[in-house]
């Protein structure tokens, strides 16, 4: 298990750059977990006496932070609306632990590595309790959300894993945040640990405050791979009674709100075959060929489709939908056949595209390409273990809702009261504040850095960046103090 190491100073920052610099310290690349990023950041909150929630996952590197920050309508713990966590476990909701929250919320504090559950959209007669017509779940919990008029609370929420730093050319270590010229780099420093590290560094602050709303703290996993940390987070909030009305998501956005952006969605086909010497062809079966097929079928009807036939805005810098093949991992040698192809591929789709219509497209080719590749066998195959394995297979790697908030909605508004512009202009990557929006929440992605400093070698953040997002948080515990 990948626990916070045991020379890793885990005292109190006493300033947001400190807390940056502690957090940095930590090599979360998702691939090896988070667990140590999180253990940091819940003994900061604890030792403040936040309530917390450390939420592992059944892998043993993985696991998602709730803090409770309650107002002063509740008794104890935040309960967006509902009956409180301080209410549900009085006496041992001070206490935080993995036990407390496994008590509580049962299985859901553990439950593997999440799933694709975005198969939902209402033409599929889906319901939060039901499966969608392809048999995946709703990312909804099966308890009925509540009404936007019934949430309060503001949720800040963040991934706490990053992204890899093989292969790239620093100038300092990445997991040693180092000053030059005003910058502060190191790998996490934009993408996203920054906004956490600040948010937790004034956690005291927030935690003596007489908040009119509730603030909840989140930390996921797995976020630069599949945000299935957030959509488990979703459900975790909810079997806690936790039902923000607003989320404020801390991708780097130089502290500007921004309130649109395409969805994700990432794929992997696999195509097998049977090898066998190329002077031999009849004998074996060329994977690359049905690959192939499907590269073209993929790029000519589902991406060129979408582009001259689909929706467009605007509003973002590419108006309309993208995606290609981007990964060909096929054959072994020039005089082989190849019995194998694996593909990755994806797509980026305005908020307005039926994703779970092209997703079946999708799936239906990888059908009849399986069919095919099966009444292609040969009756004297090279291999007659690989035709028994023969036929094609789609792996969904995650679908990722778009962000598509109201530049006037709650999220947005809230964060111009706070001094922060709301960008115009939408944004081509993805976040996990779609999923949030999804849940019943209003969204905005806001957090210091610029994303075109994430995920390169000497990933940046200005030191002007950190003080905004020290000074945001500020007016958001002066805004919650003095409302009625």
């Amino acid at each position: 298990m990948a626990d916070l190491p045991d020379d890793v100073n885990i005292s109190l920052p006493d300033t947001p750059r400190a807390a940056v610099e502690q957090l940095i310290a930590l090599d979360t690349t998702s691939r090896d977990g988070n667990v140590p990023a999180i253990e940091l950041l819940q003994r900061w909150l604890s030792d403040h006496g936040v309530i917390t929630h450390v939420l592992r996952e059944d892998d043993g590197i993985n696991a998602n932070l709730i803090g409770v920050f309650p107002s002063r309508h509740q008794a104890g713990g935040a309960d967006g609306g509902q009956e409180s966590v301080g209410a549900l476990l009085p006496e041992r909701a001070l206490t935080p632990s993995d036990q407390l929250s496994r008590d509580l919320i049962g299985e859901l504090s553990g439950v593997g590595k999440g799933g694709v559950d975005r198969l939902d959209s209402p033409t599929d007669g889906a319901t939060s309790a039901n499966p969608s017509a392809d048999g995946a779940t709703s990312s909804a919990d099966a308890a009925e959300a509540p009404a936007a008029g019934e949430r309060r609370g503001v949720l800040i929420a963040g991934h706490a894993d990053c992204v890899p730093v093989d292969g790239q050319d620093w100038d300092s270590d990445p997991f040693t945040a180092t000053e030059r010229d005003g910058l502060l780099y190191g790998r996490g420093t934009c993408d996203m640990k920054s906004y956490l590290a600040v948010f937790a560094q004034m956690a005291g602050r927030f935690q003596a405050a007489d908040l009119d709303e509730p603030v909840i703290f989140a930390a996921t996993w797995e976020e630069e791979t599949t945000c299935n940390g957030a959509r488990e987070l979703v459900k975790q909030l909810d079997a806690l009674g936790i039902h923000p009305r607003v989320a404020f998501v801390g991708e780097p956005t130089m502290m500007t709100a921004i309130a649109s952006h395409k969805s994700m969605n990432s794929f992997q086909a696999t195509f097998h075959g049977i090898a066998a010497h190329s002077s031999l062809l009849p004998r074996g079966l060329n994977a690359i060929r049905y690959a192939g097929e499907f590269i073209t079928w993929y790029h000519r009807e589902v991406i060129d489709r979408l582009v001259e036939e689909g929706p467009s805005d605007d509003a973002f810098p590419v108006p309309h939908t993208t995606g290609g093949v981007n990964v060909v991992d096929a054959g072994i040698a020039g005089n082989t056949v190849p019995d194998h192809a694996h593909l990755t591929f994806e797509f980026r789709a305005l908020p307005s595209v039926d994703v779970p219509a092209v997703v079946r497209d999708i799936q239906a080719k990888i059908d009849e390409l399986d069919t095919a590749m099966k009444a292609a066998v040969p009756d004297d195959p090279a291999d007659p273990s690989a035709a028994k394995k023969v036929g094609a297979q789609l792996t969904i790697n995650s679908l990722l809702y778009p962000l598509d908030a109201a530049p006037d909605g709650p999220a947005a508004t809230l964060a111009k009261t706070l001094g922060r512009d709301v960008q115009a202009e939408k944004v081509t990557y993805g976040t996990e504040s779609g999923i949030y929006e999804h849940a019943g929440m209003s969204a905005v992605v806001i957090g210091p850095g610029d994303i075109a400093q994430a995920h390169g070698a000497n990933e940046f953040v200005s030191l002007d960046q950190l003080a905004a997002c020290e000074d945001f948080f500020a007016a958001l515990l002066t805004h919650l103090e003095t409302a009625q």
